[in-house]
């Protein structure tokens, strides 16, 4: 469980100790009052029936006797700590200043402006967009808005069960589709579930002659799906008890539909996943081990954390947050870059060069493998190359 969810839980519990409390105290208030009225009452009846010796001290003695206000003071005090808890649990669960862990970095106010126009056309929010563009002026904001524009069409056109609009987008982007290995597949997913939408709509005849109309030129590639969408066909008329119900659901529109916004920002140059939202997700992550670090420096280690090219903690973001390949050398524990490349030893294990320099000591001089008994220098030691490998530069 992460720290904040346990802040929370912790609040929580102190909350209903609270709630708990409070009710307790209130109770006993209200027996004391009872208490206490019950016996003014029946001095007052004394007091009208005459008999006024010694009635006021009589009633005193009683209160007293009964211990009411020492129960009230200690049933009050148990509720302010509790409360005094309660403040100090939220105070760890929220944190007041969040600006703390800000660090002065200089942006490209152009860069973020249309970072953010991007990110309203991408989320389909138009009308805001084109009013964030004239009011940053941003050039060329029609560019932007434009084949965001064009896919929101489509995708509203999916929602409404209407896949017409993303055939033809997918014929008109054919031969840049065929460029995009994660693009494999994404047609025929769309003829599959058109063809189950005109069986489930116009019935067998008309889903059969879409099929030989549209189906056929994927056998080659696509046949035991194929197959399997020609045996729903068979089970059309009895739907309680059709072994392909999965085929035809609702959710089946959604992913569909996922998939042609994540095909169409591949062939805009975008990411799927807003920019501007993955780096406010990172950020939530990453901001209560900033707070953290900032509540523990100080002096001159808290102008170095503002004035640091890079932060001097590791921030463990999550692998939602990992869209690269990364080495990170399993002997100094320093990530790849330009001037640090990951070189492959004979034995087949992997080192920074860096690391490979410091074992070895010079060119010549035979140094262990630290993972196994293997010798190796450094001209026999071969520089490797990761798809996509991020490195820091």
């Amino acid at each position: 469980m992460s720290t904040e969810v346990t802040a929370l839980t912790t609040a929580a519990a102190e909350a209903d100790k609270v709630v708990k409390k409070q009710k307790v105290c209130s109770d006993k208030f209200a027996s004391a009052i009872d208490t206490l009225l019950a016996a003014v009452n029946a001095s007052r009846d004394r007091l009208q029936g005459g008999k006024t010796e010694s009635v006021l001290t009589e009633l005193k003695d009683h209160v007293t006797q009964l211990g009411i206000p020492n129960e009230l003071h200690d049933q009050t005090k148990q509720l302010h700590q509790a409360v005094a808890k309660l403040g100090k649990a939220i105070e760890k669960a929220f944190v007041p200043d969040i600006c703390l862990a800000s660090r002065p970095i200089e942006f490209d106010q152009v860069t973020l402006n249309q970072v953010v126009a991007e990110h309203l056309f991408h989320e389909g929010k138009f009308t805001v967009g084109e009013k964030f563009i004239q009011e940053a002026g941003i050039p060329q904001g029609e560019a932007l808005r434009k084949p965001f524009e064009a896919m929101h069409q489509v995708l509203q056109q999916i929602y409404a069960h209407n896949l017409q609009p993303a055939l033809q987008w997918v014929e008109e982007h054919r031969q840049e589709l065929q460029q995009q290995p994660q693009a494999a597949g994404f047609e025929f997913k769309l003829y599959r579930l058109s063809f189950l939408h005109t069986l489930q709509q116009q019935g067998q005849k008309a889903a059969l002659q879409y099929a030989r109309q549209h189906l056929v030129k994927f056998q080659g590639s696509h046949m035991p799906d194929i197959q399997r969408v020609m045996g729903a066909l068979c089970f059309a008329r009895r739907a309680g008890s059709t072994p392909y119900a999965d085929l035809n659901t609702p959710a089946q529109w959604d992913e569909v539909a996922r998939e042609f916004a994540r095909q169409c920002c591949g062939l805009l140059g975008q990411a799927y996943e807003s920019p501007l939202l993955v780096c406010v997700a990172a950020g939530s992550v990453a901001l209560p081990t900033l707070l953290k670090l900032v509540s523990k420096v100080t002096g001159h280690q808290q102008h170095e954390f503002k004035t640091a090219p890079q932060l001097t903690v590791d921030l463990e973001l999550g692998k939602e947050f990992i869209f690269h390949s990364t080495f990170a050398c399993p002997v100094s524990r320093e990530q790849s870059t330009p001037g640090n490349p990951p070189k492959m030893l004979p034995c087949g294990h992997v080192l920074a060069s860096t690391t490979i320099s410091k074992i070895a000591r010079s060119q010549q001089r035979t140094f262990k493998c630290p993972y196994c008994p293997a010798e190796a220098t450094q001209q026999t030691c071969k520089e490797i190359h990761f798809p996509e490998l991020l490195v820091v530069s």
